[in-house]
């Protein structure tokens, strides 16, 4: 799918004459997850094309239709009264359920949620979709084929910031201003830490330097199910930073991305990714990705079957934020990880909270008992450092080591150069 969807939209509704109102629907198929992971790629696109077909037909040549992402459509069409955006909502809703699909079942019908939001003269496309997509969700919590009218911020759900929040992302990746820093990660076995490894994650260049993505950004795209275009975006920067230095590469024990639950519960986005390294080829052992321990244990059957067919190219995975979930200990038998990252809210306080000492000592104990080395993040300080190493630890990130910086820095990191970077 295109990722300028979006922006595709705003500029169609930007641009779109409807007088003297209008209604915004926000659509989601609910079973195109399903479809897509246990059918061949062409039933899904067959459905998402009837889907769209139906949109664009019931909008009619005036109005504006569009595939927003993956299993979400918007449409807009003119109308004079509210009752009747209430009316023609039905109507979309009835023509969607009436598309069949092939599934175990024999031939099933299509369920779908649906946002409505009605719009004035006075416009705010961003806010507007917003709202639509608020009452989409609230559609999806009450059942199967639900229709929500928006109220506007009476909702207290995404705000018009957010809609914009997508977009400002979109433009700085556009425009060239989105780059990837690395955060050293350190071998702590020894008395001296050794740079091993480092995580990538995503800076904005902006006239002071490089700082992290506005606050709420990451949050937004999850909102929106967008988090595969981030992941998308680091991930064939990654490949080709690793293409461009294998010197480095090779000095280093591995690189690290983050992967969201989104992307990992995104089958076609997993086959990209998967056909992608499998081209670069990067080195053994080379290329990590990390998980966190909620998105894994939510698709666990999936989540293992994904590492296993990564692991087959060479890659490994750690799960993060270990210790948040419910029953931690007892998924490390069915994920083959090779690293555990441990909570940092548990890394915060090791100093000074027994319970927190004594959990930390658990998390590594029984994960050493599975087989799998563990990562302490957040050490900001030597006492920090100083217990982690008794208690036998692997490696330990953060910023008394460094903050993340230019990859370029690495090399010079692992000649002697300071490590602590503001």
């Amino acid at each position: 799918m295109p990722t300028s969807n979006f922006g595709q939209l705003c500029r169609a509704l930007d641009q779109w004459d409807a007088y003297p109102g209008a209604m915004l629907v926000y659509v989601d198929i609910r079973q195109m997850r399903d479809i897509n992971q246990w059918a061949q790629p062409s039933v899904g696109d067959e459905i998402i094309e009837r889907v769209l077909k139906t949109m664009q037909e019931w909008v009619g040549p005036g109005g504006v239709a569009i595939r927003l992402w993956s299993d979400e459509f918007v449409a807009a069409r003119a109308i004079d009264h509210g009752q009747t955006a209430i009316d023609d909502c039905r109507q979309l809703r009835d023509r969607l359920c009436a598309i069949h699909y092939p599934s175990s079942l024999g031939e099933s019908e299509l369920s779908v949620a649906i946002g409505l939001a009605t719009v004035g003269q006075k416009r705010d496309w961003q806010r507007h979709l917003a709202d639509a997509g608020d009452a989409c969700q609230i559609a999806k919590r009450r059942g199967l084929n639900q229709i929500v009218v928006s109220r506007g911020h009476a909702q207290g759900g995404t705000s018009h910031r957010d809609a914009g929040a997508v977009l400002n992302f979109r433009r700085l990746r556009d425009d060239g201003r989105l780059v990837l820093h690395a955060q050293p990660i350190m071998d702590i076995r020894d008395k001296t830490p050794r740079l091993a490894k480092a995580e990538f994650l995503l800076r904005m260049r902006n006239r002071g330097g490089h700082t992290p993505l506005p606050a709420g950004t990451i949050d937004t795209l999850e909102h929106f199910g967008l988090t595969p275009e981030l992941d998308a975006f680091v991930s064939r920067a990654i490949l080709e930073w690793i293409e461009n230095h294998p010197e480095v590469v090779s000095r280093l024990d591995g690189l690290t991305i983050n992967l969201s639950a989104h992307s990992l519960g995104d089958q076609r986005f997993m086959q990209r990714l998967f056909d992608d390294v499998r081209s670069v080829r990067p080195p053994p052992g080379k290329l990590g990705f990390e998980i966190t321990e909620t998105a894994a244990i939510a698709q666990l059957e999936m989540a293992a079957d994904i590492i296993e067919d990564f692991r087959s190219v060479g890659c490994t995975f750690s799960l993060d934020d270990f210790g948040s979930g419910l029953c931690s200990f007892g998924y490390l038998h069915s994920l083959p990880v090779t690293e555990v990252k441990i909570d940092g809210r548990f890394i915060r306080d090791i100093v000074d909270d027994p319970l927190a000492l004594e959990i930390v000592r658990s998390i590594h104990h029984v994960a050493r008992a599975a087989g799998k080395r563990t990562v302490a993040e957040f050490v900001d300080s030597g006492d920090k450092l100083a217990v982690l190493q008794r208690l036998g630890i692997d490696y330990a990130q953060g910023f008394f080591f460094s903050a993340a910086v230019p990859p370029e820095r690495l090399a010079d990191m692992m000649l002697g150069a300071p490590m602590r970077v503001a």
